[in-house]
């Protein structure tokens, strides 16, 4: 999407670096803590899977960078109840939660429809670490493999 340059900010507080060592600065962050202690649980929940979401997204962009379920601990929900509520042994949503097991088409339906977030992210997520555990497990293996080899053969 194309940037309408005559509408953006070129000036003010958030277009320029902000020098934190100031007492601007230190007001500026005590009014953002006090509007965080107003938030209810409902924004905060909302806040945690929004950025839940966003890291999801970044994830599948950048290189380097794991993720996983555990970044659902933020939410506050316990365990047991999660399992119990998506029809999961506690063991087997711990293997989710820790990368040991894949998710699958139906728990990313499932979670999408908790968390509010596209199923196909939870998919292409699973997919990105499928892939990077085949590429790390058995490089050697696939190197076999080449266009030339095939036409040459």
């Amino acid at each position: 999407m194309k940037k309408n340059k005559e509408t953006e900010p070129t000036t003010g507080v958030l277009t320029n670096r902000m020098d934190t060592k100031t007492n601007e600065f230190d007001q500026f962050q005590a009014i953002l803590l006090t509007k965080s202690k107003e938030r209810s649980e409902k924004q905060k929940r909302h806040t945690e899977i929004m950025s839940l979401k966003f890291k999801m997204e970044d994830y599948l962009e950048s290189e380097g960078q794991d993720i996983s379920l555990a970044d659902l601990k933020a939410l506050q929900i316990q365990q047991n109840k999660f399992a119990d509520y998506i029809g999961l042994k506690p063991s087997n949503l711990s293997k989710l939660i820790n990368g040991e097991r894949p998710i699958n088409y139906e728990m990313a339906l499932i979670f999408g429809e908790i968390f509010n977030i596209d199923p196909m992210l939870w998919i292409e997520i699973q997919a990105k670490n499928e892939l990077k555990k085949l590429k790390t497990s058995g490089r050697s293996k696939y190197q076999k493999y080449s266009l030339s080899d095939l036409i040459a053969g």
